[in-house]
């Protein structure tokens, strides 16, 4: 069944954040208050796809709206359920409801894992950039990821890729270029 996604009621937190600590590399995960009071923020939102009972949480996108993009900063299957074609439901469902042009950061294609993701997220329409950056540690201990972004529906100028990276190094990162 293809559930919709919804924004996550606040009583799932907990099993968001589980999720997402089973998912990311630490260095990608702010601290449990710090990821808590993102709920309050304008432009951040946790689009949730629960199962057909609506009981258990699947999976999520968190989201931050700009004036002419969307971000992805974070998209994660529960880990149970992975290779069930949830992820790509989901983000087929996200993209639907999109009305701008989507962007998301991957790792370089270093690794068997990383080519996975940018071959998934191409099957999906996303074109890899060949524009990147070092993302700020979001628990500041100092460590680093070199990531590109991609972008749906069509791939980023220049110009455009300096832009959309100081929105997100303000409003994401709180970070000033």
């Amino acid at each position: 069944m293809n559930q919709n996604l919804q924004p996550l009621r606040h009583e799932d937190f907990d099993l968001f954040f589980q999720i997402m600590e089973q998912s990311f590399p630490s260095v990608e995960v702010r601290p449990r208050d710090h990821e808590y009071d993102l709920l309050n923020e304008d432009a951040f939102t946790l689009w949730a796809r629960y199962d057909a009972a609506n009981r258990f949480l699947e999976g999520f996108i968190a989201e931050w709206a700009f004036r002419d993009f969307l971000f992805i900063e974070h998209f994660a299957v529960a880990p149970k359920l992975r290779g069930k074609g949830i992820g790509g439901q989901m983000l087929k469902a996200y993209l639907r409801q999109a009305d701008r042009p989507v962007l998301l950061e991957v790792e370089e294609p270093e690794t068997e894992l990383a080519e996975r993701r940018i071959q998934f997220y191409r099957r999906n329409g996303f074109m890899l950039s060949s524009f990147g950056y070092v993302q700020p540690d979001l628990r500041r201990t100092g460590d680093r990821i070199r990531l590109r972004l991609m972008q749906y529906p069509q791939a980023l100028s220049e110009s455009e890729f300096q832009q959309r990276k100081a929105a997100i190094f303000h409003l994401v990162y709180k970070r000033v270029m």
